[in-house]
């Protein structure tokens, strides 16, 4: 853990308002994009968030400082949007974000309409395939390709081998590539 982080979490178990503030703005736009994708829900990813930045809070006296503290965040977050998706399945539900293909990145300004077009198809063809895979294979993806996580901070965060990351992420490429094959090809 760095020195950053040290005198962070000093100050978020000494109850310092001003550190609940700048933990929360330090990690909220990675840690919701990680919710988002492991629970494949981002309408929901807002309230997944809050929620594990309030069971970190609560969890911070517990923190041994082994890991990077935003390694131990991410743990959190995506053990809460794994409890998430346990509770959907009881309830199914349907998601709307596959209604919104261009909200998946900005477009470029260069691009003509026709290739942006094409471009926000080709996103909602990976998004809804990768929304296919099993949550494994999809949160490992998710951590590693689209999160840039190394191989050691994915196996740390989703408390796995690096060899299970390894293989996950060999297994994930593979039935995502016959998913995408399989809809007429990338």
């Amino acid at each position: 853990m760095n020195e950053a982080d040290t005198r962070l979490v000093e100050r978020l178990r000494a109850g310092h308002e001003d550190a609940y503030r700048e933990f929360v703005d330090t990690y909220k736009d990675r840690l919701l994009a990680v919710v988002a994708r492991v629970s494949g829900h981002s309408a929901d990813a807002e309230d997944l968030a809050q929620e594990t930045f309030l069971k970190a809070f609560g969890a911070i006296d517990r923190f041994a400082g082994n890991s990077a503290l935003y390694t131990w965040l991410y743990r959190i977050g995506v053990n809460t949007a794994r409890d998430f998706l346990a509770a959907r399945r009881r309830r199914p539900a349907v998601s709307l974000d596959a209604l919104e293909p261009g909200s998946f990145d900005p477009p470029d300004p260069g691009q003509s309409p026709l290739q942006h077009l094409e471009r926000d198809e080709l996103v909602a063809r990976v998004r809804g395939a990768m929304e296919r895979l099993p949550e494994p294979f999809r949160t490992t993806l998710s951590l590693r390709e689209t999160h840039g996580h190394t191989y050691e901070e994915v196996a740390e965060i989703l408390e796995v081998s690096i060899g299970t990351v390894e293989s996950r992420l060999f297994r994930a490429r593979s039935k995502l590539r016959a998913l995408l094959l399989a809809e007429g090809g990338v």
